[in-house]
Parts: C-alpha cells; structure tokens; sequence
C-alpha cells in the first residue's frame, strides 16, 4: 500500500542529492540555536553558560598582559616600515582594550549571582568586552600594514594567523565568544588582502580563508569537550551536594533520634513516680480501709477514701493525657465542637486548684476582660487545656507568688486566654522544647516535683487541633506566661447564642 508522501518523514521526501543540503542546513541552525543559547540562557541551561564564561574568564588574567606584551613586539617587528606614532597609538590602543576587558570581566564576575537573568547580562557584556580586546589585536592587519610591501603582510598575516590558534582554543568553550572572535579575525585577516593586487596577496586570501574555515573544526571540538566535562563536573557536584545534603540530614535524624531516647528513658523514670505514687495511695489506704485498721473511727476512713480518689483523679488525668497526646499525634483527635462560655470553665479551674493553690501558698487571681465573648470549641479540650496551665503554673511557682488567670481579646479579633505566674521561670535555651512531647524546662532541677512532660505538648495539640496557637514568654527566675489563641472566626456572636438556645 502507498504511503502519501504528506505522511512519509523528511528524509524519505528529500531526494538523495538533496540530503547534504538538508545536513548542512540542520548544523546550521543548530549551531545558531547554540550561540543563541549562550547569550540568552534559560533557567536550565543558565549553569552551563556561567561555566563556560568562567573558564574563558580565567584566561583573561593572563591573556590581557600576553596581549599587551606581544602588541609591543609587533610593533618592533614592523618598525621598518611603519612610523613610530602609528605604532605607538596602535600600542596604546591595544593595552587600553586589554585594561577595559580586563575591569569589565572582574565586575561582571563579582555582580553575577548566577540567576538566568545575572548570566544572559554577564554573558553579552563579556562577548562585548572580548570582541573589543580581539579587534584591537587584529587591527593591526589595518593600522600597521604598509601597502606594496610583501614582506610586511607575509609577517602580519603569520602573527595574525598564530593568535588565531591560541584564541580558538582559549575562547571555544563559549560559543558566542568564540564565534566573534573567529569572524573578526575573518573580516581583518581576508579583508585587507582581498582589496590587494598584488598576485602574493591574492593567494593569501584564499589561503586564510582557508585557514579560518579549518580553524573552525577545532573550535567545535574544543567545544563539544568542554561542554561535556562541564556538564560531568556539574552532575558531580549535584552528587556530592546530593550526599552532603544527605550526611546532614542523616546526622541531625541520628540527633533527633539519639534525643528522643533519652527524653522517652527520662519520661519512663519520671512516669514510674508519677503512676506509683497514687497507685501506692490507692492499694495502702484501701488495704487500711479493708481491714478496719482504726476500729470504728469513721472519720479517719473518710479521709483515707478521700485520699483514695484524688490518687485516682490524679492516675486519670495522666492516662487521659497520655491517650489524648497519642490521638494528636496521630490525627485521630476529633473534636466535638459546641458554644463554650470560657468564664465558667476558669472558674471551675480555678476552685478545683484552690486547695492546691492554698496548700502551696500561692495566691489565685483571674482576669477576664467584660464581655469576653463564648467560642465554638470543643469543651473538653479547652477544660484540660487551662487545667493543665494553671496545675504547671501552681506546680512551679514557690510560696508567697502568685498565678493569674486571664482571658481578653486580641486588637486583631483573636480570643487569648492562658495562665501568667511569678514562678521560677523558663530558661532561653528550654523554651523551645518544652512544647514537645516529654519536653521540660528545668523544673526537675530546681523543685522536688518532676512533671510528666506531657500537659504542655497536650496544650499545643489541642490548640493547634482548633486553628490556634500558643505562645509561652519566661525568663529565668522573673515568671512564665503561657497564652493561647483561637481564630477570630471561632467567636460566637450574641445571635448565635440565641439561636442555639432557641433550638
């Protein structure tokens, strides 16, 4: 079955004398592609181009200084038949281009922070600066050639074509460099023969024609292997930052976890007191109660079953913050989200801490602004959330101080609500884990009581299970303050209160 030629690809439609040309016409937009690339580099090829400047720009501390040397030699070698002004100026000309190339490759280097846009400006400015340099070299085919003397043009044409070689290859890792400074060397190495008619000078022009197309070859070359061991040393660099990058994380993962065992071992030791001092409570003064160790004294069994329950409120309140901080972390809190007036729970907080408050002599003082709006929350979280507050706030603050209390609301609309004591404060260096989970401040150090570890973290769950935040302020020996706010959008207006009563 015939394929419609609309179908068949371009190399089966081109005839085969054709195909050369359809070669040539493809490495030639190529190699347009390539030197317009190396001037306007995009985000991914913006590394490749700032490689290749570089390495061209390592040169030029050595090649400006050859230049101006060599300049100077050239002028010796023509002074027979040029006059010593035109070779002067010619001389000066070229160290000016030299000191130019030279102040301009310095500047773009220190400016250029490797962004595509830094690159495309130092690329153009370095092409430029390059393109001067070369043609004030060149132009000596020009300003020191002494028309109708052969040996005078046999000479410049070897100094030209020799500098030719060296800067191919010094400039071919950059194509648009590279380029230019091939097609000055053209136009001032051809241009003046061709415009001779003299029969010496006529050969020479097809001879450096010749010559410049050949040099081209090696030019690409150069090229291709300079971009190849730059883009090598790129992929290897990324490897090596790869791994660096991975050492660093596997070392601070190595801390974090060396870290974690030792504050899950000091919890476990700080859990054992916490759990077997209401549990030696509950089994040693039930075991009184059950044997009628004092007779018929009512009273003291009272006590004794007293004693009994606030050991097993106590042992609840751990478990319950050791089951709410694994749903947290875990993901798995739900909240059951109704009107929550905030007064009423800090006054329940406040009579429940006020015989441990009393036992302590610390004095208990609430500060709640008029008109502090209810909030949609979940009750229960916002009860342990101030519980725990004000037990760590009582807990860590000596006799004679004093906690307070307070809810108000924020200039941004935000309800704040926390504890705020004139306790033994928190040092700089703990502040930042004391939120995490068994994290602690120097409590243990400076006081007989050791907290679990869990009711800040507990604290930070919730309020972060509501959208909120919790910020802590303390220094050492002056007092903590602990706040936490609820997004404006959780305040429940008036209205709203209303028509839920209503319902």
């Amino acid at each position: 079955m015939a394929v419609p030629e609309a179908e068949l690809p371009l190399d089966m439609v081109v005839s085969p004398a054709m195909r050369p040309v359809q070669f040539l016409c493809r490495q030639l937009r190529g190699a347009y592609e390539t030197l317009v690339r190396s001037i306007s580099p995009d985000a991914d090829n913006a590394w490749l181009v700032n490689a290749q400047l570089n390495v061209c720009a390592r040169t030029t501390p050595y090649f400006a200084p050859a230049l101006v040397v060599g300049s100077f030699l050239v002028t010796q070698l023509v002074s027979p038949w040029i006059s010593w002004p035109v070779r002067t100026a010619w001389w000066l000309g070229v160290a000016l281009a030299c000191v130019v190339t030279r102040a301009v490759n310095a500047h773009i280097d220190a400016q250029c922070d490797g962004s595509p846009e830094a690159v495309r400006r130092r690329a153009r400015l370095q092409v430029a600066a390059t393109a001067l340099c070369t043609f004030a070299w060149a132009s000596m085919n020009l300003f020191l050639r002494a028309p109708g003397v052969e040996m005078n043009h046999v000479m410049l044409a070897v100094v030209m074509a020799c500098s030719l070689a060296g800067s191919t290859m010094l400039t071919a890792p950059h194509p648009a460099i590279a380029a230019t400074g091939l097609l000055i060397y053209a136009i001032l190495l051809i241009g003046p023969t061709a415009m001779s008619d003299t029969p010496i000078d006529r050969s020479a022009t097809w001879l450096a024609g010749f010559y410049i197309s050949m040099m081209a070859g090696p030019m690409i070359a150069v090229h291709a292997i300079s971009r190849k061991m730059l883009t090598l040393e790129h992929e290897r660099q990324q490897l090596v930052d790869g791994l660096q990058r991975a050492k660093e994380e596997s070392d601070r993962e190595h801390e974090r976890a060396v870290a974690a065992g030792r504050t899950k071992s000091q919890f476990l030791s700080n859990m054992n007191h916490e759990l077997r001092t209401p549990m030696n409570a509950i089994l040693g003064f039930s075991e009184l109660i059950q044997h009628k160790s004092f007779g018929d004294a009512v009273d003291k069994y009272a006590e004794y079953a007293e004693i009994i329950h606030d050991s097993g409120v106590h042992l609840l309140a751990l478990i319950d913050d050791m089951f709410d901080l694994a749903k947290i972390e875990a993901g798995k809190l739900s909240l059951r989200e109704t009107t929550v007036d905030l007064k009423y729970i800090v006054a329940d907080a406040v009579d429940s801490h006020e015989a441990k408050a009393n036992t302590a002599e610390v004095e208990l003082l609430t500060r709640i602004s008029r008109g502090f709006p209810a909030v949609r929350a979940d009750e229960r979280a916002m009860r342990q959330i101030i519980g725990n507050l004000l037990s760590n706030a009582v807990k860590f603050t000596p006799a004679g101080g004093r906690v307070t209390v307070f809810a108000h609301i924020e200039p941004d609309g935000r309800p704040a609500f926390g504890t705020e004591d004139t306790g033994i404060g928190i040092p700089e260096e703990d502040q930042a884990s004391v939120f995490e989970r068994f994290g602690r401040g120097r409590h243990d150090v400076v006081t007989m009581t050791k907290g679990t570890g869990l009711g800040l973290a507990v604290v930070k769950g919730f309020a972060e299970a509501h959208d909120g935040d919790v910020k802590l302020e303390s220094a050492l020996g002056e007092g903590t303050r602990v706040t936490v706010y609820l997004p404006a959008a959780r305040i429940v207006s008036e209205l709203q209160q209303e028509t839920c009563s209503a319902a």
